[in-house]
């Protein structure tokens, strides 16, 4: 009986013990399921290894980002640029008749010169110099944008120089002015301070300076000058002498500038005068008023005797 009573203790001791352990027991042990198990021992493949950033969204949300800033930038520039450009033709009339002429060039050329980066594209402008006897082409100097006739006589060239840019990678886009007239009137004063006027005659017609070929333009001069923004040939006569074009250039531009700038304020003041008129009442009523007193028929005194 003892012995059946100690039995029945430890039995009853090793069930309360059983029961109490296993949830800790339980807790311990993790159960992995074969298809993970199988995911976790898979090896990476050489793309997902290198270029698995590719399937990130963040990796696109960054991209499209950096498109739309860079965008922003560009667009900024170009505006920046017209508005500089618009604000210095306000100011400086002869820009503003270079940016205009520059314009006609364009849409008057006679070559596909329409690239505007890769200028060395379009057609080559060469020299065509004169060295012991021996006309001597020279390697291009600038390449064609665009050229025409003037209505005071002047052949415009719209050209790039070469490696003459703007920010280091730009094109900056010249005109060369080669006048066409044989000779020209300008006013100087004297010494006493009284205008004269100053004949240059024999000058060069553009036919002789200028040849467009096929392929290619040759400028029969020494070199070009620049004046102020514009350029111009610089030729040498027989006895050696320079041929000054300057002044003949200058004077042309001049008379164009008085002639379009005098007809620009014209027009502008005839506006502003109708405006006027249209915005002041009493005025309007009084140009009414001595228009309807003309058209009025005074009987004469004949007619009120009769």
């Amino acid at each position: 009986m003892g012995f059946s009573r100690k039995s029945g203790c430890i039995l009853l001791i090793s069930l309360i013990l059983i029961n109490f352990l296993i949830p800790y027991i339980s807790s311990e042990v993790v159960v992995v399921p074969d298809g993970q198990q199988q995911q976790t021992t898979e090896k990476k493949g050489f793309f997902d290894t290198y270029f698995g950033f590719l399937k990130e969204p963040i990796f696109w949300y960054v991209i499209v980002g950096l498109i739309l800033f860079m965008a922003i930038l560009v667009g900024l520039f170009f505006l920046v640029r017209w508005l500089v450009k618009y604000l210095k033709a306000k100011d400086d009339i002869f820009y503003k008749l270079k940016i205009e002429r520059v314009k006609l060039a364009k849409i008057q050329r006679r070559y596909p010169s329409k690239s505007w980066y890769k200028v060395h594209k379009n057609t080559p402008i060469r020299l065509v110099k004169k060295e012991k006897g021996k006309l001597v082409v020279s390697n291009p100097i600038a390449y064609h944008r665009g050229d025409f006739t003037t209505h005071e006589g002047n052949v415009i060239i719209s050209m790039n120089l070469k490696d003459k840019k703007k920010f280091f990678f730009l094109p900056i886009t010249d005109l060369l002015i080669i006048p066409n007239k044989e000779k020209v009137e300008i006013q100087k004063k004297n010494n006493k301070g009284k205008m004269e006027v100053i004949t240059i005659d024999n000058l060069p017609q553009a036919k002789d300076v200028v040849q467009f070929n096929e392929d290619e333009i040759l400028i029969f001069a020494e070199s070009i000058s620049n004046m102020g923004i514009f350029y111009a040939p610089v030729l040498i006569a027989k006895d050696g002498k320079i041929v000054d074009l300057s002044l003949p250039v200058y004077q042309s531009l001049r008379e164009v500038i008085l002639g379009d700038y005098l007809y620009e304020q014209t027009a502008e003041f005839v506006n502003v005068a109708k405006k006027s008129i249209d915005l002041n009442p009493n005025l309007r009523y009084q140009m009414k008023a001595g228009d309807n007193s003309q058209n009025v028929d005074v009987p004469s005194g004949n007619n009120q005797n009769g």
